[in-house]
């Protein structure tokens, strides 16, 4: 079937009530835009092929966070994350190969995340012989946006660059750090587009964003945004008994329409283990602490 091959659906400012079971035939898609839909309740199995899920506004969603099925399912397209590091194939953008998903956040950073912090950065020990650890596969990384208020306009950055009348913008990025005691050096980071699109086209041929154009809708909610980060891609250099802290800074803002703009409050990391049996299991697994200590910070 030619459906097959949709790698993008967008039902964004729609009065849906669910996404239809179906796209679970969907082997290639990698991309779902479901933001501004006020009466979406259910959200069925997704396929393993899905890297960015967006569903901001979504009143509806609200305890999305608190459902153990939502995060089976992003496990599984975790893992199939991890096996496209692998075999080297990658689709188009950072973002769009990295599992990574916003949803309503009026709840926070969920209360099973294993470390959490207020602000925007955190700083947590790497398990012990982690760069061995088959089971360990890497980090869901945890950032939850309320609404910016008046003490926080000197802060809030309105930088981009305008292209043929559409805005280009900055974007918001998790930046990734590795340490042997207090001596920490820059990995990586995962860009995230910086607002709550409903239209984003992509130039295919050079692999840069070709233009894009704002939702007519705004909200102001609270936001989680969540993105998966494989152990294995931490570069080779690191991988030693020396390197044990990793710390990543949640950088810029979030806007949604014209007017409303989110900063970071609090953030979190929480370390996934491949120790399950089953999809049931693998979902709870995500509840499960793993550390035997308190990270919250102050």
């Amino acid at each position: 079937m030619v459906f097959v091959l949709i790698v993008v659906i967008n039902v964004s400012e729609n009065n849906i009530r669910c996404i239809p079971a179906g796209i679970i035939q969907l082997s290639q898609l990698n991309t779902l835009y479901m933001n501004h839909c006020p009466v979406l309740e259910e959200i069925p199995e997704l396929p393993k092929s899905l890297r960015c899920i967006r569903a901001h506004g979504c009143p509806c969603l609200e305890t999305l966070s608190s459902r153990p099925i939502l995060w089976s399912y992003l496990l599984n397209c975790f893992k199939s994350q991890i096996q496209d590091f692998i075999k080297r194939t990658y689709v188009i953008t950072t973002e769009s190969r990295t599992t990574n998903v916003v949803i309503p956040g009026s709840h926070g950073v969920p209360g099973w995340v294993s470390h959490n912090s207020i602000g925007h950065e955190i700083r947590i020990d790497l398990p012990r012989n982690w760069y061995e650890d088959n089971n360990f596969l890497g980090f869901a990384l945890f950032c939850h946006h309320v609404p910016l208020d008046d003490d926080d306009d000197d802060d809030y950055d309105y930088i981009c660059e305008i292209l043929d009348g559409y805005t280009l913008p900055s974007h918001l990025d998790f930046d990734l750090w590795i340490s042997h005691g207090d001596q920490f050096e820059y990995m990586t980071n995962i860009p995230f587009n910086r607002n709550c699109q409903s239209y984003l086209n992509f130039c295919f041929e050079t692999d840069r964003l070709h233009y894009y154009r704002k939702s007519s809708a705004s909200s102001s909610n609270p936001a989680l945004r969540v993105a998966y980060f494989p152990q294995i891609e931490i570069p080779s250099k690191y991988r030693s008994s020396r390197w044990n802290n990793f710390k990543v800074c949640f950088v810029g803002t979030f806007e949604c329409g014209e007017k409303a703009a989110l900063k970071v409050e609090s953030c979190g990391i929480h370390l996934i283990y491949d120790d399950a049996q089953d999809n049931h299991q693998q979902g709870l697994q995500l509840f499960n602490v793993k550390s035997g200590h308190d990270d919250t910070e102050d």
